[in-house]
Parts: C-alpha cells; sequence; structure tokens
C-alpha cells in the first residue's frame, strides 16, 4: 500500500514538534539554551517542505531578503572585529545559517494550522509549556533540588557555584516564559479556565522573579497581558506602534545609553546590583561605539573589554559582560550605523505583512502585540543580540501564532 501523499508530510511534522515539545519543559529548566537546537531541527524540516512545494525560489519575501542582508553584514564584520577567530564555523557563521532556517519553522507550523492534527500539536504547545513553567517554579522555590536531581554536583564542585547556575538557568528559563506567555495564552483564551490557568502562571512567573531578583521577570508578563489586550481592540494599530518601538530602540539606542551619564551615581546604591552594571556598561559604550561609528568593531567584540568595575557591594565584575544587555546598543557597536539601518530596514519589511496578519483577528492581535512588546523589552534590556537560543525563542513564538485558527479565536 503506497503511503497517502496528503497525510503523510502532517504526520512527520507533528511527530517531529511532539518530540521537540516533550524536550521543551527540560529545555525551559536548564535556561532555554536547548531553543536552537529545537528551532533548527524544525527549521531544517521547514526548509525540506518549503523545496518539496517548490515554494523556496525567487521571489523570496522582502524581509527574508533583508534579514539575510543584515545577517552577512553582521557576518562580513568579524573579519574586523578583535574576537579571535575559532577552527571551524565561528559565531558568525552560525547565526547566519540558523537566521535564515529558523524561519522555516512559522511556515511549517503554518502548514497545520487548518490540519485535522493541528489541534494535537495546539495542545501539546500549551501542555509541555505549562510543565515547564510548573517545574521553573518548583526548582525556584526548593533551593534548585530538580535541577541537582538530574544534574548531581560533581567533585571540586562547591555548592555557591551550582547555586549561581540554577539561579542563571531557572532566571533565564523564567524571562523566555514570560515573553512567550501571551502567544500560548492566545491559543486557549477564549476558555474561562484557561484563562485562570495563564494568570496562574503569569503569577508563578513573577514569584520566581522576587526569589531569583530578575526584575523583569517580575514586570514582563502584566505588561505583555496589557499590550495583548490593546492588540485585540485595535490590532493594526498596535501592532504597528510596536514596529516603530523597535526601530526607535535600534536606532536611538546609542543616545538613550548617553542619559545613563546623568544619573544620580549615589542613588545607584538603592538599584539591584545587576541595575547598577548595566547603567555602568551603558554608560561607557556610547564611547567604544564612536571609535568606528560607521562599520562598528566586528562580531563579538562586545566580548573583548577587560575594563573591570567594582559595584557599591563590593563585588568586582567585567565592565561589559560578553555581550551589551541592550540589542541595539551591540548592533551599533559590533556593526556600526550600516549594520543599526540595515537592522531597521529589515524591521521595516515586517511592517506590511504583520498588519495584514492581525487585521480584524483579534486573537491574532493579541497574541502578537502580547509578545512583541516582551521581546522588545527584554531584548533592551537582557541578552545578546547574536544568542542562537534567544533568536530560536524568537520563532518559536511567532510560530505559534500562526496556529491561531483563522476561523475561530481559539482552540476552545
Amino acid at each position: 500500500m503506497t503511503a497517502d501523499p496528503i497525510r503523510r508530510p502532517p504526520k512527520v511534522v507533528l511527530g517531529v514538534s511532539l518530540l521537540a515539545l516533550l524536550l521543551l519543559p527540560a529545555v525551559m529548566l536548564a535556561g532555554a539554551g536547548g531553543m536552537a537546537l529545537l528551532m533548527f531541527v524544525l527549521g531544517c524540516l521547514g526548509v525540506i517542505g518549503l523545496i518539496a512545494h517548490k515554494a523556496y525560489t525567487p521571489p523570496y519575501p522582502t524581509w527574508l531578503v533583508a534579514l539575510a542582508i543584515f545577517l552577512g553584514w553582521a557576518w562580513l564584520s568579524q573579519f574586523w572585529s578583535a574576537y579571535p577567530k575559532v577552527e571551524g564555523f565561528s559565531n558568525a557563521e552560525k547565526i547566519l545559517v540558523m537566521g535564515l532556517v529558523f524561519p522555516a519553522v512559522i511556515w511549517l507550523w503554518t502548514q497545520m494550522r487548518d490540519h485535522i492534527l493541528g489541534d494535537i500539536l495546539r495542545k501539546a504547545i500549551v501542555v509541555s509549556f505549562f510543565l515547564g513553567v510548573a517545574l521553573l517554579f518548583i526548582d525556584a522555590l526548593s533551593g534548585f533540588k530538580i535541577s541537582f536531581l538530574f544534574d548531581p554536583m560533581n567533585e571540586g564542585e562547591t555548592y555557591a557555584r551550582r547555586h549561581a547556575d540554577g539561579v542563571r538557568n531557572i532566571g533565564r528559563g523564567a524571562v523566555f516564559a514570560a515573553v512567550m506567555i501571551m502567544p500560548i495564552a492566545g491559543l486557549i483564551w477564549e476558555r474561562f479556565e484557561a484563562r485562570i490557568a495563564v494568570l496562574i502562571a503569569m503569577l508563578a512567573i513573577t514569584v520566581i522573579g522576587f526569589k531569583l531578583n530578575v526584575t523583569v521577570a517580575i514586570f514582563l508578563p502584566w505588561l505583555g497581558l496589557t499590550f495583548a489586550y490593546l492588540g485585540r481592540r485595535y490590532p493594526t494599530k498596535t501592532v504597528k506602534g510596536l514596529m516603530v518601538l523597535a526601530i526607535a530602540m535600534i536606532m536611538g539606542a546609542p543616545f538613550i545609553a548617553g542619559l545613563a551619564q546623568s544619573v544620580d551615581k549615589e542613588a545607584l546604591r538603592f538599584l539591584p546590583m545587576s541595575w547598577t552594571h548595566r547603567l555602568y556598561m551603558w554608560e561607557f559604550l556610547p564611547t567604544q561605539i564612536l571609535e568606528h561609528p560607521f562599520i562598528g568593531q566586528g562580531f563579538d567584540s562586545a566580548r573583548t573589554f577587560n575594563e573591570q568595575l567594582v559595584l557599591p557591594n563590593g563585588e568586582t565584575v567585567s565592565l561589559v559582560s560578553m555581550h551589551t544587555h541592550n540589542a541595539g546598543l551591540q548592533i551599533w557597536l559590533e556593526t556600526g550605523l550600516i549594520g543599526a539601518l540595515l537592522a531597521i530596514f529589515c524591521v521595516c519589511q515586517f511592517f506590511k505583512p504583520l498588519s495584514e496578519f492581525v487585521t480584524e483577528k483579534s486573537m491574532r492581535g493579541f497574541g502578537m502585540s502580547g509578545f512583541l512588546i516582551s521581546f522588545i523589552v527584554t531584548a533592551s534590556l537582557s541578552f545578546g543580540v547574536w544568542q542562537f537560543w534567544w533568536w530560536g525563542s524568537l520563532v518559536f513564538g511567532l510560530a505559534i501564532i500562526q496556529l491561531y485558527r483563522v476561523n475561530s479565536d481559539s482552540i476552545a
């Protein structure tokens, strides 16, 4: 008996997707770093599907061309970077490949939207995500007992070091959950009991933020919900406004960072040390940007600064800790004005498709607006712009929103 040519591909997509979702709670517990691998596997499957559908041929979407140009410039900048070259694939080459493969996941899950197997995929996403939040919550409040259970301390390791690793991993997992909660909520929001579950998950993420002193995780779920409701009421206007905000955060990053110089240094004693560190870092970076304002200092050059900073609590840290904790600043620092303009050009290509996507579909506006504000704020305050898992997380959120039914506002 020959395989059904219509049903077989969706079954393969569902099977691989379910495997990835089975691993998602563990990935969240480990700090979400594995998102890059999960999305890359799904992305490769999506590329195969695009080729099979003869959809991976010119003319390519303008946003994809713009993304390729931006990532190509970032790749080129590695050749004048002070960051040492590595054997094999460099970070710049990895992000170039991954950045162009990841978006295929969006197309892949779009094909599942109205398929009979799509309901299974949607429900699996919801269950997997809520299980991940539960594990993060238990681990944070139990002193990382789950983490220590599956990854016991090795000989020579200190408890203080492992505890610090736990704070970093669970804190990052909580921020990932805070960014993803609105796309997940959009799948089920029309059901009253599902709303209660979402609100409980949001509260759990906030508690983790308080417990681990991760400020972003404290307020981000509620900020996301606020903009999600704005997006439901005014979908096109809200999404366009958030795209303008993203552009402003890129173009204005050096000037916003310059404002850090006007902050009263005495007042820094009352801020969490992580925020004090950020303000000193952002005060330092505009002068470094001015050294190579047009082409930047090169890919990953933020990793090369050796300056030290003594925080008010007496702790000595690197003034620039691996990256700038602000996407716009890192783009300016490493790829210069050219890179910033290319990044803005790339964002501009999403105005039309995203606006058309959310028009007159309230739950699409809900999920997209809640996700975009959460992603923009986090990118402006926390992670490095070239982190593979962060790009995978962006695609994961956008792919989830593609699964919203066309003829219904939820899976209920």
